[in-house]
């Protein structure tokens, strides 16, 4: 049976919680698995789960841009060019947000600031929220197929420095691209004071 707390737990650590929405959807598929329920059910519960929560993130844009200090913020450059790129890719940046962490959020945040049209929105998220949902239920069924949990613990735990390395490739990996769009920023305003 579905245990509608933890479908509950899910939902506030979508919306309330810093907590990347991919290692709540891991932990929910593979507790879920571990408890014995069928991946069919873990897919069809987490997806309207996931459906509602990035409703949220839209509606709630949707009512701050009605406050008059947002409306006065919302003149400014920034939103002008997001607003144009949500017109010309709007459903494509919508859907393929749901795969791209860091601008999964903010990219529905956006959506209702910009007051992106509803139902267009709802229907991508719909079916990019499906998607996101099944492909982790999917992976984790299949990690779980592979390899055992308890495998998966007790091999960390007897080769530790394999989770530093793989911590240390991910930091290398970001920090490189902090670098580089600072590097990149930098260039591109000396460039704009040279040619002013």
């Amino acid at each position: 049976m579905v245990d509608f707390m933890a479908l509950v737990r899910l939902a506030g650590g979508i919306m309330f919680t810093p907590l990347s929405d991919d290692v709540l959807m891991m932990g929910y598929a593979a507790l879920r698995i571990r408890e014995g329920m069928h991946p069919i059910l873990i897919w069809l519960a987490a997806w309207p789960v996931f459906f509602i929560a990035f409703a949220w993130f839209y509606l709630l844009a949707r009512f701050f841009r009605e406050i008059p200090l947002v409306k006065r913020l919302m003149k400014s450059k920034f939103l002008e060019q997001a607003e144009s790129i949500l017109e010309r890719r709007g459903l494509w940046a919508i859907g393929l947000s749901f795969f791209l962490p860091g601008v999964r959020h903010p990219i529905h945040y956006v959506a209702g600031l910009l007051g992106y049209p509803l139902p267009r929105y709802l229907v991508m998220t719909f079916v990019a929220a499906g998607l996101y949902t099944g492909l982790w239920t999917f992976l984790i069924v299949r990690i779980g197929e592979a390899v055992t949990w308890s495998e998966l613990g007790i091999w960390l735990s007897e080769h530790p420095s394999m989770v530093f390395l793989i911590v240390a490739a991910l930091l290398t990996i970001i920090i490189s691209g902090v670098v580089h769009a600072k590097r990149r920023n930098r260039l591109k305003k000396e460039e704009e004071f040279v040619t002013e």
